[in-house]
């Protein structure tokens, strides 16, 4: 938990006047100005320039910010490595995933964890791709489910945990999945992403890595399909699919477990589309609790067992 410090000084910055910030800290305006003041005089230096709107920190704020936010992580991890000691593997795993992850990946790990360490408690936190890695850098989260390459690699360090393939899906009553029927026996044939040309599609919208792959299939085989919905969910997105909506992109593991109104038939893609990989991302400067580690492993022996490796 940030100290008083940290917050006041953080929600000044961010809500740029006394009466917001107050009101984000839930405390009185008169109690947030006495409280700097006296660290102010403290200091014998202001630490918040009060002469421009919004307030800023003076030079000697951002300096005296910085190192209480040191100080806090230092505490943090005290705490943390003082809690492993007493309590061995006991605590509080906060997770960041994506709906899909957590339908169909949470689903195979939970259960395994719990039976190992009944006494850890889990907290999911969801999001989009973009949003998870950066709970995981505020520390909002001890670590997020996310897709390598990262968008932020300098600040996080990933275990990767398995891959999986990436598929075009559709009704097997689309006129495409008709015209290429399986004459080979493959699970996944491949097909060429040009023959998706003005076919309707479903996709991902923008801030996921699936919205980043269409857009590059379409660069590279300078196919244009007929973009007719977007989806927040892969999971609805695949659905949809079914239904006969459109075609859309998905993976191997969506594809072999999501339960659909009508079959669908997915190919692999050409040109290839490498397999994406999924890992856990934390950040490198902060101690993970045994509890988190614990939980990564189950990850991997899960994985391992369920998953596609790579």
């Amino acid at each position: 938990m940030p100290s008083n410090t940290c917050r006041y000084l953080s929600a000044l910055l961010s809500e740029g006047t006394f009466s917001k910030a107050a009101q984000f800290l839930d405390i009185s305006q008169p109690s947030l100005s006495q409280f700097l003041l006296r660290l102010e005089t403290e200091i014998g230096t202001e630490l918040v320039d009060r002469q421009v709107k919004p307030l800023k920190l003076t030079p000697a704020g951002e300096l005296f910010l910085r190192t209480e936010r040191q100080i806090d992580q230092m505490r943090e991890t005290c705490v943390k490595q003082i809690d492993d000691i007493k309590a061995g593997v006991r605590g509080h795993v906060t997770i960041g995933a994506s709906d899909y992850r957590e339908t169909f990946f949470l689903t195979e790990v939970l259960p395994v964890f719990r039976s190992r360490f009944p006494s850890i408690e889990i907290e999911i936190t969801e999001g989009r791709t973009k949003e998870l890695e950066e709970l995981a850098m505020e520390g909002t989260t001890d670590f997020s489910l996310v897709i390598s390459p990262l968008y932020h690699p300098q600040s996080l360090e990933v275990t990767e945990l398995y891959q999986e393939k990436i598929l075009v899906a559709m009704s097997i009553n689309h006129p495409v999945a008709r015209r290429f029927p399986n004459i080979t026996g493959e699970e996944y044939p491949p097909l060429d992403f040009r023959e998706l040309d003005r076919e309707n599609f479903i996709v991902i919208k923008k801030g996921q890595m699936m919205n980043r792959l269409y857009h590059d299939l379409c660069d590279r085989t300078g196919a244009s399909p007929r973009v007719v919905l977007e989806s927040e969910s892969m999971i609805a997105a695949l659905a949809l699919a079914s239904a006969g909506l459109g075609v859309t992109l998905t993976t191997e593991t969506l594809a072999r477990r999501a339960a659909t109104a009508e079959p669908i038939r997915c190919f692999s893609i050409a040109p290839d589309v490498p397999p994406r990989t999924v890992a856990a991302a934390y950040r490198s400067d902060r101690y993970l609790s045994k509890a988190a580690r614990e939980l990564i492993q189950v990850m991997l022996d899960v994985a391992g067992a369920k998953f596609q490796r790579g």
